[in-house]
């Protein structure tokens, strides 16, 4: 009986592995257009609110709030990838610019943070004086508010504690306020060199700061340009 069981059970836990596992691109001649690579620059990542807004926010208001965390997101990617840079094993062949100096070079020629999510890749790798960018796209969907959010999982936890959870099955996604689609991308000389993709759902009880941090920690951990550390 135990033997019978054995062969279903690793192949759970093989298809465990591979749906916990994180997929991602990178170009097949990478090393080659990337031989000569010194610097990479960040760009201010693309956001975008959709789904059911909050009543007392204006277009106005929320195009303020997508333009927020699009800096938010650039420096926590930065900080991200330089906290992944250097490992036991391994070292970055690059160096990035300057998050201020990326967005003083914008700024310099009137382009503005959201102009700057339209403009081309290499067009503004040329602009800034890098070898390539980096760019993210994040679309949070709202689907309710963080007090609906709050009221569902106060409910879920009522039905569990009288028993009736255990008899009707709730959905996880239930109470979720946000599902984020987030995805990043390495470009130079208008070619994909590398790419990431997250999803995630969220509720009330997560903080916007951390939702930044799993996305970049996310991208900053699976980040190219590196290479073995010599042996001495």
């Amino acid at each position: 009986m135990k033997k019978s069981l054995l062969p279903g059970f690793i192949a759970s836990f093989l298809l465990f592995l591979f749906s916990c596992s994180n997929k991602y691109y990178t170009a097949s001649n990478f090393e080659e257009k990337t031989e000569n690579h010194k610097v990479v620059a960040i760009l201010p990542a693309e956001v975008t609110f959709s789904g059911k807004q909050p009543k007392n926010l204006s277009p106005d208001d929320i195009a303020k709030a997508e333009e927020r965390e699009s800096i938010d997101f650039q420096y926590a990617l930065m900080n991200s990838i330089l906290n992944h840079a250097n490992t036991k094993k391994y070292i970055t062949t690059v160096n990035f610019q300057d998050i201020n100096t990326t967005l003083k070079i914008l700024e310099q020629n009137n382009i503005s943070v959201r102009d700057s999510w339209k403009k081309g890749d290499d067009e503004l790798a040329k602009l800034l004086g890098v070898n390539s960018v980096i760019r993210m796209s994040i679309r949070k969907q709202r689907y309710m508010s963080d007090e609906a959010s709050y009221g569902v999982g106060v409910a879920k936890q009522v039905m569990y504690k009288i028993g009736v959870g255990s008899k009707v099955p709730v959905p996880s996604s239930v109470g979720k306020t946000y599902d984020i689609y987030a995805t990043c991308n390495l470009f130079s000389d208008n070619q994909t060199l590398w790419n990431d993709n997250y999803k995630r759902s969220t509720d009330y009880d997560t903080a916007p700061n951390v939702i930044v941090e799993w996305i970049t920690d996310d991208f900053g951990e699976n980040f190219p340009y590196k290479e073995k550390r010599k042996k001495r």
